[in-house]
């Protein structure tokens, strides 16, 4: 599984699952561009990658801007080349009752879930097509993208656009050579979720007990997945939503 020769952008590059991906994309090969809200967040991951021999690039970017996706994507190609894979990882999660929500609280899931994939694929999917060599786009998606959560509505909704987005997505680019996955983890021990345990919104043991693997999983065993779907291994595997969650997903007993 080789990812050699190739350029990748990591968005939510920073940490936890996003710095593990860029990490695993340039331990097979790959020169890795991080994206972060900032170049700062985005630097140690950078410097991770340049010690495994790969180039790196640590760059700020609104992933729900338009304008700012376009030129991190051009500073992308005039220093490292040709952007081969994307992977759409930047997130954000706000649990509140429906009944106390704002649409801002809407709003900032939809712009950072749901927008942010759409235009950064669409960018990473204009500059493929214009290379003429295809490409892979990875977008990851969460096993709150198949099931109901409380407290939840609009970070469940964002990420089922997520899982419906890649199969759109990939049935209208295959012909320009673009594979378009998704990841959807399940409950990953990352600062984010840690963050949920401190605050007592989510039992840690709970969680455990009702994965069937008994155990939360890892960034290095989500981004091993993004990684194999990333590389020429998956090359028959389009369209596909990929659940990462210990068996959470298959689980329907309680």
């Amino acid at each position: 599984m080789t990812c050699a020769g190739r350029v990748a952008i990591v968005t939510g590059g920073g940490r936890g699952i996003g710095a593990a991906i860029a990490l695993a994309l340039a331990g097979r090969g790959a020169d890795v561009a991080c994206l972060a809200t900032t170049a700062a967040r985005a630097e140690a991951t950078a410097a991770e990658v340049r010690t495994l021999g790969q180039k790196a690039m640590a760059l700020g970017c609104q992933v729900e801007d338009s304008a700012q996706i376009s030129q991190a994507f051009d500073q992308v190609r005039a220093e490292l080349g040709t952007v081969d894979i994307l992977v759409n990882n930047a997130g954000f999660s706000s649990p509140k009752p429906i009944l106390e929500m704002s649409e801002s609280d809407w709003d900032s899931h939809m712009a950072v879930n749901a927008k942010a994939v759409f235009l950064c694929a669409q960018e990473a999917a204009r500059h493929m097509r214009a290379a003429g060599k295809g490409g892979s786009i990875v977008n990851v998606g969460s096993i709150a993208g198949a099931n109901a959560f409380p407290n939840r509505l609009a970070y469940c909704s964002s990420k089922a656009a997520v899982h419906h987005a890649t199969r759109v997505m990939a049935i209208e680019w295959a012909e320009l050579g673009i594979r378009v996955n998704c990841v959807a983890p399940g409950y990953v021990l990352t600062e984010m979720v840690q963050g949920l345990v401190d605050r007592a919104i989510v039992d840690a043991e709970a969680l455990r007990q009702r994965t069937p693997q008994r155990r939360l999983g890892t960034p290095e065993q989500v981004a091993a997945v993004v990684a194999f779907l990333a590389s020429e291994d998956a090359g028959f595997v389009t369209g596909s939503v990929v659940m990462a969650d210990g068996g959470w997903d298959a689980y329907g007993f309680v």
